[in-house]
């Protein structure tokens, strides 16, 4: 019988992504980055607070530690890992799971269970990259000769990538200031609640393209939201950014500054635009409320009109 070549399949990110989630399952607290994105608000609330008593005694901000434990740890993991994914569903039962896996070669050390249930995907790890190899060439080999190995789709793992790895980095960054945006603006609001003062901003007009948003977050520690646009007119060849601080006091310190980012000397205004949108969602709150914007009466025009 003549044999066929099955086309080549691919591994997507999020499926990757995924599996290698569940295999650094055992070190969530470690860094949290494998965390759902459910988490309660009092949990996410507590942990900022320790992320701001912290970055004033450590040197290093947290997405600098978050980009650091991440390069060293899949730096130590590169050219030891398989990625496996089969035709059915794995085993729930972890003796059942751990059989099934290490069924497929004698070399396999590790067997990292999926947290997610009914899935078909895993990681699988080896003592040395010589084993790695040795196992991926006699697997593929079963896969083409073997009916056992009938489905099984195996593959190097996208973190022995160094694109790949700087993309987790950037998602790990990009999700943690989510959060601190999240939990800051929830604080604020509370006190503007509880003092009746509202939160003041300011517009840096010369940010560099290339800038993030944990740079500029490097800058005003204590932000409560930091949004970053394309530029316009003649500051075009920049990005601009508009920094929420917690109080006026604050913008005007920020002001005062002498900011740069990448050797370039920062432009900071308040923000003048911020008034007028407060007005405006005054006006349709009270519209709302049945309650339409105040008008001074012409009472003269009205006596003048009666005496005529």
């Amino acid at each position: 019988m003549k044999m066929t070549k099955r086309p080549e399949e691919t591994v997507t990110d999020d499926e990757e992504s995924v599996a290698d989630e569940s295999a650094e399952s055992d070190n969530e607290s470690e860094l949290d980055l494998a965390g759902s994105a459910t988490e309660s608000d009092e949990d996410d609330s507590e942990a900022d607070e320790d992320e701001t008593s912290d970055s004033k005694t450590k040197t290093k901000t947290r997405a600098e530690i978050i980009e650091e434990q991440i390069h060293n740890k899949y730096e130590q993991l590169k050219g030891t890992r398989l990625y496996v994914r089969f035709p059915q569903k794995l085993p729930l039962n972890d003796k059942e799971f751990e059989t099934k896996v290490k069924s497929l070669h004698s070399l396999i050390s590790k067997a990292a269970k999926p947290r997610q249930k009914h899935a078909r995907f895993c990681l699988v790890e080896f003592k040395s990259k010589e084993d790695r190899n040795q196992a991926l060439e006699d697997i593929k080999k079963s896969i083409e000769s073997d009916d056992a190995f009938k489905g099984i789709f195996v593959s190097l793992p996208k973190t022995d990538s160094e694109e790949f790895v700087n993309e987790l980095v950037a998602r790990k960054q990009q999700s943690l200031e989510k959060k601190k945006t999240k939990n800051l603006l929830k604080r604020a609001t509370k006190q503007v609640q509880r003092k009746e003062t509202f939160t003041s901003s300011v517009v840096i007009t010369n940010l560099p393209k290339s800038s993030s948003v944990a740079q500029v977050r490097k800058l005003f520690e204590n932000a409560v939201d930091i949004q970053i646009k394309p530029g316009k007119g003649k500051f075009r060849d920049f990005s601009a950014a508009t920094v929420t601080l917690p109080t006026t006091m604050d913008a005007r310190n920020a002001i005062k500054l002498d900011l740069s980012i990448g050797g370039t000397k920062l432009n900071l205004r308040f923000n003048t635009q911020q008034k007028k949108q407060r007005s405006k969602k005054d006006l349709k709150r009270k519209a709302a409320g049945g309650q339409g914007p105040k008008l001074d009466k012409p009472k003269k025009a009205k006596r003048a009109a009666k005496a005529e």
